[in-house]
């Protein structure tokens, strides 16, 4: 373990951030959540060439980004408090389902966050609050206000036009909202047998969900609405999980995936596996555009090179195992039907 305190810059209304600030929770890791405001953000980008948040900023100074590598290395950093799994099944599984969340159900964070004008607007200004670099512990001046104002009039258009080229507009509400209602229901299915996806520890996967679900799905008006509607017990999962720190829970024994995750892999094959194979292509032949058909719908969006370098990395995981452990991966890949989807 490093000493030292993280220090974790982006917004409370940001999906990656809070999944880092999750991870960091959970395993009891010294550290500071801080806005990427105007007075530290030219450093931040410079150091982690990205304007995207979160950044972390590591006790020895290095600066880095993307949450789920970011989560990854404090898995290594922090042995004693592991959030992947060791053995290949749940590990990769776990893996597969963080990519999902990840690059998957953004679509319904965004739909959800700016498909209506009054939820759209209350967004904005809680991400302005944090770009506009206003004090989150006390009540905002007039011209502390007005800052944030000029700064959400720039969010708001940015907001809907990002809902717009991940398909995740008008023209595909229905599906959105349909798959999405399918997923939470699964999930709270799941939850009520188990606390964590692979047993009695909170895996990477979860602190995804958790914190995309504290970002957005259990935050906003209308996002709340939705899973209080469909699945109330996932809102009490998340504020049970939000306070939970690691200690001595472990893993389903022998490998063991849980049977009611069986049918939420099966859900992922009908939207999440259409995309992957279909943006590889896509990033491939150097285009803008993914166009594929999920659940009898025809989807176009902008071409994601995080998701083909997420899928890229799954494949370099399985062939780094060693060579038992390598089958027994993906196996678990092509029981489920996602070895297909992931190209190996």
């Amino acid at each position: 373990m490093l000493p030292g305190e993280y220090r974790i810059y982006g917004a409370d209304p940001s999906y990656f951030t809070r999944m880092v600030e999750a991870a960091m929770r959970y395993m009891r890791v010294p550290h500071q959540s801080l806005p990427k405001s105007p007075d530290v953000l030219a450093r931040l980008e410079a150091r982690a060439g990205t304007h995207l948040i979160p950044v972390v900023e590591t006790p020895e100074g290095w600066v880095i980004h993307d949450s789920t590598y970011i989560t990854q290395l404090l898995d290594m950093r922090f042995p004693d408090r592991p959030v992947i799994p060791h053995t290949p099944a749940q590990r990769i599984l776990c893996r597969v389902f963080d990519d999902w969340i990840d690059e998957w159900f953004t679509r319904a964070a965004l739909h959800l966050r700016w498909i209506e004008d009054d939820a759209a607007r209350e967004a904005a200004l809680l991400i302005a609050r944090d770009y506009a670099g206003a004090p989150r512990d006390r009540d905002l001046t007039p011209e502390e206000q007005s800052s944030v104002e000029d700064v959400a009039g720039f969010i708001l258009p940015w907001g809907r036009k990002a809902m717009g080229v991940m398909s995740a507009g008008p023209d595909h509400q229905t599906m959105v909202r349909d798959e999405f209602a399918r997923f939470i229901t699964l999930l709270q299915a799941h939850y009520a047998a188990l606390p964590g996806l692979f047993g009695e520890r909170l895996s990477l996967a979860d602190l995804s969900l958790l914190g995309a679900m504290k970002a957005h799905f259990a935050t906003d008006s209308l996002a709340h609405s939705f899973v209080a509607g469909h699945a109330p017990g996932l809102l009490t999962w998340t504020d049970i999980s939000w306070e939970r720190q690691c200690g001595a829970e472990t893993w389903l024994a022998l490998d063991a995936i849980a049977p009611t995750l069986e049918p939420l892999f099966a859900l992922m094959g009908e939207g999440y596996g259409q995309f992957l194979p279909a943006n590889r292509k896509a990033v491939e032949a150097g285009a803008k555009w993914v166009e594929f058909e999920a659940f009898g719908q025809g989807v176009r969006m902008l071409t994601r090179t995080g998701a083909e370098q997420s899928r890229q990395a799954v494949l370099a995981e399985i062939a780094a195992m060693a060579p038992d452990a390598s089958r027994a991966a993906t196996l678990a890949l092509d029981q489920r039907g996602l070895l297909a989807i992931y190209g190996g």
